[in-house]
């Protein structure tokens, strides 16, 4: 058995989103035998995240908030497939769902969930879909997540029988499809442009504030991620290559402009400088230890 769970932002319980994974959900259950949990955030208790830091300095467990993002830390981490749902609200994910990820910020510089696939879902009256599926995509992305499918409706179309609402049923039909296959046989996919740029862009981060998040330091290095060119063995072509390094290079320069030479010399070439030191050390301790 598969089990998905349903991440739905909407304060309506029963609302035109709902109504897409809703769909979603019987047309997996005709190919299989799956387990389809919703999880409705207006109905589970997730405060506002407080900004302190400290799952990215000590770990997600030291975080001070005591309520329910544990045991949804645990559904998600258990779930061989994830849809992540919200309407648009001002071209945007709703309250609920921007605290959601806000709450899982570490999942973005810790992926969990590579080679697990994921759905998403949105609903608007006009506008707005495409800015809020870019927003989803963008955090499904960041955690691992590989995005198989992606619904997006103008609810108006969706209440009377029409070519529109036939098409968004195909394409209903299709995600769940696709979910359902990459369930069934899950890939480690290969990195495109975006995710090796990501990868690089976070690789950096992490090494400039290597004091300063100590938490997210250790897990990347414990996994060898700071001396690999991406998350996990995969052949990645030259070319996507030089795009991905040309971003980092770009943003690396844009700083330097914004900050000035001294300040971007303390903030980035010196805790640059200081962690190949470190490795250097490190190395130079294994050898002798090895001797």
């Amino acid at each position: 058995m598969k089990t998905v769970v349903a991440v739905m932002g909407s304060p309506r319980k029963r609302g035109d989103t709902y109504r897409i994974v809703n769909a979603l959900e019987e047309r997996l259950k005709e190919r299989g035998d799956v387990d389809f949990r919703y999880i409705h955030l207006g109905e589970r208790k997730l405060e506002y995240c407080r900004g302190c830091l400290l799952c990215m300095r000590k770990g997600e467990d030291a975080c001070p908030i005591r309520d329910g993002a544990a045991e949804l830390r645990r559904e998600l981490l258990e779930a061989d497939g994830i849809i992540f749902s919200s309407p648009v609200y001002v071209h945007q994910v709703t309250g609920l769902m921007k605290n959601f990820f806000d709450r899982f910020a570490f999942f973005m510089h810790r992926p969990a969930f590579h080679g697990k696939p994921a759905v998403l879902a949105t609903s608007t009256e006009i506008s707005g879909a495409e800015e809020t599926l870019a927003y989803l995509r963008f955090c499904a992305g960041a955690w691992g997540l590989t995005v198989t499918g992606e619904v997006g409706i103008l609810a108006d179309g969706m209440k009377a029988q029409s070519i529109y609402r036939e098409r968004v049923m195909k394409g209903i039909d299709d995600a769940a499809a696709t979910l359902y296959g990459a369930m069934e046989h899950p890939v480690l996919p290969k990195p495109s442009v975006q995710s090796l740029q990501f990868f690089n862009k976070l690789k950096t981060k992490v090494i400039i504030h290597r004091e300063k998040l100590p938490y997210d330091y250790r897990h990347w290095k414990e996994r060898g991620w700071l001396e690999k060119s991406y998350f996990y063995d995969t052949r990645i072509g030259i070319i996507t290559r030089i795009m991905a390094r040309v971003s980092v290079i770009s943003l690396v320069l844009a700083m330097k402009r914004k900050l000035g030479g001294d300040l971007f010399r303390r903030l980035f070439l010196d805790p640059l400088k200081s962690h190949r030191l470190h490795c250097q050390q490190e190395g130079q301790s294994d050898e002798a230890s090895t001797a």
